[in-house]
């Protein structure tokens, strides 16, 4: 083993060193072990080979020589593999040759230096690396754990929603829809207390037991299936976003919903809204009212008709009035012919710049707009059976209010309390059909529909309008024809 070697006697403690010699070239290298000893020790024990032998063989002389033999085996390797041979020949006067000498010494004492430490510092070494893979580990136990988490991942999929920075289609997301989310995150976080589950565990069974847990508390059918489309969505956009790989496809049924089991949805038949039209308003009565309107000549969504300005009336090529605009929900670019002179009169009385109103007061001012008519409409006071929402149905288990139930025990309201602003669309797509003049694809161009069932929906005839429209039509065909005997 080469010899090592203290610099400064006179200290308690001091650093160990050796030298790499060489005669051709000639090299005469000092490096640190980056060992500290004691001194005085370490002199009393080469005082003797018998010394030596026992401080070797003592506790501390153990580790210390092990490191040391380390050392010794690791600067070994490097000259046997020729560490020095790129050395030159000690130069003489020439300048380049000097600096070609200093840089071959420089970069084989890097290399013996690096060799050294990691002898030296072995042990901290291993304990650094065991530490740093203790604590990969525990990172990688917290992000399983939190991609694991499903009410988490929940929680900040709706905050990405809120603050826009998850996009639908490259768009942010509605306040409605936000809403329906916070909704959902409710519902989840109660699910979750009595079944807890991870991704991989969401099966059919799951999603039965989600359905049954619904239906304990009172939802209505669609209102289960609007909780369950929220569940479906949010495994498939935990899916695509890595955190786990569950299909689950399966596990989410909707409920069948029959017409019982629907909140009725009105719609408002042309001598209504006329009625509405000719009725004597002021102030935000009459803002509210001609807002309304405009969503049922319009026929489009409240996010909508809401905003309309200047720039979305205008003309077609042929001098047709119309409305353009993108739909905020679908970002469909339609087109919809003014069809109704009375749309015209509404916005020529603004200008143009219909005013923006808030949602929650929009639907309770058009209430009790309606409330006013039906002294007049009686059709609008008319009692429909209909199921209450979740928050009404709880303030009535709480005993705040008690709702009015026919003899079978159905909830009934009459009609004007029923509308909201979504009514104004349902109206305006049903009192188009209802006209015979235009086919599916004309009236989905108008609304903005590309799926012909969902369209389908909107138009909110009872089975009677349905038979009266009917026998209209077989009476005027019978008159044009002379015909008795059509069928």
């Amino acid at each position: 083993m080469r010899k090592f070697f203290v610099r400064q006697s006179k200290k308690d403690d001091a650093t160990l060193f050796f030298r790499v010699r060489k005669k051709k070239p000639y090299i005469d290298l000092l490096f640190s072990t980056y060992l500290q000893v004691d001194v005085k020790t370490w002199e009393i024990a080469h005082s003797s080979d018998r010394k030596l032998d026992a401080f070797e063989k003592s506790a501390q002389g153990t580790v210390l020589f092990e490191k040391l033999k380390a050392i010794d085996r690791a600067v070994d390797n490097l000259l046997n593999n020729g560490i020095l041979d790129s050395i030159p020949e000690t130069p003489g006067n020439d300048k380049i040759s000097k600096d070609s000498y200093k840089e071959a010494c420089e970069e084989a004492r890097k290399k013996i230096d690096e060799v050294v430490r990691r002898a030296a510092y072995a042990e901290e070494r291993e304990a650094a690396l065991r530490q740093a893979e203790a604590e990969a580990r525990i990172e990688a136990e917290r992000e399983a754990a939190r991609k694991a988490n499903v009410l988490l991942y929940l929680e900040n999929h709706i905050k990405g929603m809120a603050d826009g920075s998850k996009k639908f289609k490259s768009e942010s997301y509605a306040l409605g829809t936000v809403k329906k989310w916070k909704s959902f995150y409710g519902i989840l976080k109660e699910f979750y207390a009595e079944h807890p589950f991870t991704w991989e565990e969401i099966d059919k069974s799951l999603g039965d037991a989600f359905v049954l847990f619904l239906e304990k508390r009172g939802y209505m059918a669609m209102s289960i299936n609007k909780y369950v489309a929220c569940f479906h969505a949010m495994t498939r956009a935990a899916r695509a976003e890595k955190f786990h790989s569950n299909l689950a496809e399966n596990a989410f049924c909707k409920k069948d919903v029959t017409a019982e089991q629907k909140a009725r949805q009105i719609y408002l038949n042309v001598s209504e809204l006329q009625a509405l039209y000719e009725m004597e308003l002021s102030g935000l009565k009459a803002q509210v009212r001609d807002v309304f309107l405009v969503g049922c000549y319009t026929c489009q969504r409240f996010s909508d008709y809401n905003r309309l300005e200047r720039e979305n009336f205008t003309t077609t090529s042929r001098g047709t009035k119309v409305v353009r605009l993108t739909q905020k929900k679908t970002h469909h670019s339609i087109v919809v012919p003014i069809l109704n002179d009375n749309l015209l009169e509404i916005v020529e009385r603004y200008g143009f710049e219909l005013p923006t109103i808030n949602e929650q007061v929009f639907n309770r001012y058009i209430k009790d707009i309606l409330k006013d008519l039906s002294e007049t409409m009686p059709t609008l006071a008319i009692k429909e059976r209909t199921l209450l929402t979740d928050k009404e149905r709880r303030k009535e288990e709480r005993g705040d209010v008690i709702f009015e139930r026919d003899s079978k025990g159905y909830v009934i309201k009459p009609r004007y309390e029923l509308v909201s602003s979504h009514t104004a669309r349902r109206s305006g797509i049903t009192n188009l059909y209802l006209t015979g003049l235009f086919d599916d694809r004309q009236m989905m161009s108008i609304s903005g529909h590309k799926d012909l069932s969902t369209f389908s929906d909107y138009i909110k005839l009872s089975s009677d309008e349905i038979a009266d429209a009917i026998a209209e039509r077989m009476a005027k065909a019978k008159d044009k024809s002379g015909n008795e005997d059509l069928f």
